[in-house]
Order: structure tokens, then sequence, then C-alpha cells
């Protein structure tokens, strides 16, 4: 996998703080640093490190324990490639277009954490 398919060290953080607890081959150090593991562990019961999941898995556990959505999605009204993130909570939108860009992963990652920020 590439560096943009994982959560960034901020999302990190606030999924700790919000109670993900699922293990992942990934963590953050305190200092941002990145450690791959073998096994996947659940580093978030550390207090040195913070787990890494993949933004599928971030995405896949705000939607099963949350109930919360994260969508990025095309712009319609751009020229160019362009996305925006919609987050929906118990299949009603609560946030549109939080965050935008040419990236689709950076996009996935700010939906991501304004979705954290609802809980």
């Amino acid at each position: 996998m590439n560096t943009e398919d994982y959560v960034s060290l901020e999302c990190a953080k606030l999924l700790k703080e919000k109670g993900y607890n699922e293990p992942v081959f990934s963590q953050y150090t305190k200092r941002g640093s990145v450690w791959i593991c073998q096994e996947p562990e659940n580093f978030n019961e550390s207090t040195g490190c913070f787990s890494r999941p993949t933004l599928y898995e971030a995405q896949k556990w705000l939607r099963e324990i949350h109930n919360i959505d994260v969508l990025p999605v095309i712009r319609e009204e751009s020229t160019i490639k362009d996305y925006c993130c919609n987050v929906y909570k118990n299949a009603k939108v609560v946030r549109c277009k939080v965050a935008y860009g040419e990236d689709f992963y950076e996009c996935m990652n700010e939906g991501l954490v304004e979705a954290l920020n609802l809980i």
C-alpha cells in the first residue's frame, strides 16, 4: 500500500481519542514516525503510539460503529478532476462538501477528520 492509503497522524490521534481499538499492521509514534509490523496489533492500547489504519479501515469503523459515512465524490461543478467529501450520519447529510482537493486520499482523510469531530 502507498502512504496515501493510510490515515494521517492527525486522523490517527482522533481515532484513538474516539475509541478506535482495531488491530492494524501499522502505527505512528508520538513523533510521527511510521512503524509497520508483521502481525496486526491494537497500538492504541499503548500510550506511546497511535494505530495507523488504512483509509478504508477507518471509514468502515465509522460506518459500522457510529453509523457515519464519509464519501468523497468528484465535484460536478469543477472543470478539472476535483473532489469534495460529504459526511452522512444515519443516512442524512450532516456535513456537505467538507473537504476539497485534487487528491482523493487527502480529501478522504479530511472527511474522516470532520466525521470524527462529530463524535
